[in-house]
C-alpha cells in the first residue's frame, strides 16, 4: 500500500486515547477543568487559563512543543501567507525563526531544554531538516534520504545529536540519524521487516519509540505494532494487551524512563482506547468521554511526571477537543466551555500544555493551557475568551482521522495541507 505524506494507517475513524498515571491534579495543569469520572457520575466544571500565543501577522498559528523553561515552538502564517517557524516565551512573545536562504517556509517541531530547536525549511514539495540554535541561527542537517524516498520529516531529537523521524514519497519508513553513526532504517530492520513506519520520539540516552506495520493479523486489514529501540539493546516489542494477535498498537509519546503512550484497538473492533505502557506494569487502558465503538481519543504527549495530553471526541460538543487524563483515571476537557475543535500536543513537567484551538471559522491559534499555580501567569497575555459559537474549520477533520494522527509528522502535515486549501 502506498503512502501520502500524512498517511500511515487507514483504519477508518480510529482515533486514540491515552493513559494517566501518578501526577497530582495541580501538576496536570487542569485542576479545575471539566472532568468526567470514567465510571460515570457528576461533572464538575470551571475555567482554566488558556492563553492565545498570537501569530506572526497571518491568520493561524500552531504550537508543536514546549520545554521546561516554558518556551513554545511551532509555526505561524505570515502576512504574505507563508508558514514560518516561531519561538514563543512569556517575556518575548512570538518571534520568527526564519528559513534557510532561498526557502519560503519553515516549521519547528521540537525544542530542547537548552533552547535548541528542530524543524524543517523548504517549499511545498521540498523540505530540509534543520536546527535553530538557542540564539536563533539556522543550520541544515545533512540527513540523507532512505532509497526511493523524497521527503524527510524529523519528529524529535536529543542534545547528543540523535534525530528521529520518517521518510515519505514511496513507502514511509521510520529512522534514527546522527552525524557520527549516519542513518538507520528502523522500519526495514525490525524483526520480520516492515515497509511502513514512523519514529515518534527519542530520549536523551537514545531510546526511540517506533511504530511499524506488521503482517501478523489475519482479520485486521492493517496491523500496527510498537517497539522501543536503542543502539545498544536493539528492538524491544511493546506487545499487545492480553496477547491479542489482532490488536493495533501505536506509540506516539515516550518518557525518559521508557514509558510509552499511544492508542490501541482490539481485534474485536469495539472502539479505540488509550493506553500507557511501562516495562514493569504492562498496559494500562483508560476511558473515553463515551463508551462503545463511538468512543475514541488519542494522546500526543506524556510528561516526566505522568501527565498525558491529547484530544478526544466529546459527545456534548460534537467535536474533537483538547483533553488530559488525570491521576485518578478521569478524562478532562481543557477548555470546558468551548465546543470548537482543539488539540493538545505537548506538556512539560510544570504542567504547561501546548497545542492549538479553533477560534473562528477557518482560523486556529497556538495556545497554552496553564496551571493556576504557575508564577509566570500574571505576566502572560489575558486568556483567550471562549465562546459557545461553533466555528467551521478546514483542519478539524485532521483531528478525527486516524491517518493523520498516526504520527506527529502526519498531524502537522495534515493541518498545513488543510490551511493551504482553505
Amino acid at each position: 500500500m502506498r503512502l501520502s505524506v500524512y498517511r500511515l494507517a487507514s483504519i477508518a475513524f480510529i482515533a486514540l486515547l491515552i493513559c494517566s498515571c501518578s501526577a497530582t491534579d495541580a501538576a496536570v495543569g487542569v485542576d479545575r477543568a471539566s472532568e468526567r469520572n470514567p465510571a460515570g457520575g457528576a461533572m464538575t466544571s470551571a475555567s482554566v487559563a488558556r492563553v492565545d500565543l498570537g501569530t506572526l501577522g497571518g491568520a493561524s498559528s500552531y504550537a508543536a512543543d514546549v520545554n521546561s523553561d516554558n518556551t513554545v515552538v511551532g509555526w505561524s502564517e505570515t502576512p504574505a501567507g507563508a508558514t514560518h517557524a516561531f519561538r514563543w516565551s512569556a517575556a518575548q512573545g512570538m518571534s520568527d525563526l526564519g528559513t534557510l536562504p532561498g526557502d519560503a517556509m519553515s516549521r519547528a517541531v521540537a525544542v530542547l531544554d537548552g533552547g535548541q530547536i528542530l524543524g524543517v525549511s523548504g517549499n511545498a514539495d521540498r523540505w530540509t531538516p534543520v536546527t535553530w540554535s538557542a540564539s536563533g541561527s539556522i543550520s541544515a542537517l545533512p540527513i540523507p534520504f532512505i532509497p526511493n524516498s523524497t521527503i524527510a520529516l524529523p519528529t524529535g531529537f536529543n542534545s547528543r545529536g540523535d534525530v528521529v523521524g520518517s521518510d515519505a514519497g514511496g513507502f514511509q519508513h521510520g529512522w534514527v540519524w546522527s552525524e557520527t553513526r549516519g542513518k538507520y532504517d528502523l522500519s526495514a530492520n525490525v524483526q520480520g521487516g516492515s515497509n511502513e513506519g514512523s519514529a515518534s520520539a527519542v530520549t536523551s540516552s537514545g531510546l526511540v519509540v517506533l511504530t511499524t506495520r506488521a503482517n501478523t493479523c489475519s482479520r485486521t486489514p492493517e496491523c500496527w505494532r510498537t517497539y522501543l529501540w536503542s543502539q545498544t539493546t536493539g528492538y524491544r516489542a511493546v506487545g499487545t494487551p492480553g496477547g491479542d494477535a489482532e490488536a493495533n498498537v501505536t506509540g506516539l509519546a515516550l518518557t525518559e524512563t521508557g514509558t510509552v503512550a499511544g492508542w490501541l484497538s482490539s481485534g474485536e473492533g469495539h472502539g479505540t482506547f488509550a493506553y500507557r505502557w511501562a516495562a514493569s506494569t504492562g498496559f494500562t487502558v483508560l476511558s473515553n468521554y463515551s463508551t462503545g465503538s463511538s468512543g475514541y481519543g488519542y494522546a500526543t504527549a506524556v510528561s516526566s511526571n505522568g501527565t498525558v495530553v491529547g484530544a478526544a471526541f466529546e459527545p456534548a460538543s460534537g467535536s474533537i477537543v483538547a483533553s488530559t487524563w488525570l491521576a485518578n483515571g478521569s478524562i478532562a476537557k481543557l477548555s470546558p466551555d468551548d465546543p470548537n475543535p482543539s488539540v493538545a500536543v505537548a506538556v512539560n513537567s510544570s504542567g504547561i500544555i501546548a497545542g492549538w484551538a479553533a477560534v473562528s471559522s477557518g482560523v486556529n491559534r497556538a495556545v497554552i493551557w496553564m496551571p493556576s499555580s504557575q508564577p509566570s501567569h500574571a505576566i502572560l497575555r489575558a486568556p483567550t475568551s471562549v465562546t459557545a459559537a461553533r466555528a467551521s474549520n478546514a483542519s478539524a477533520p485532521c483531528l478525527a482521522d486516524a491517518r493523520s494522527i498516526s504520527s506527529r509528522q502526519a498531524l502537522f502535515a495534515c493541518v498545513i495541507n488543510a490551511d493551504r486549501q482553505k
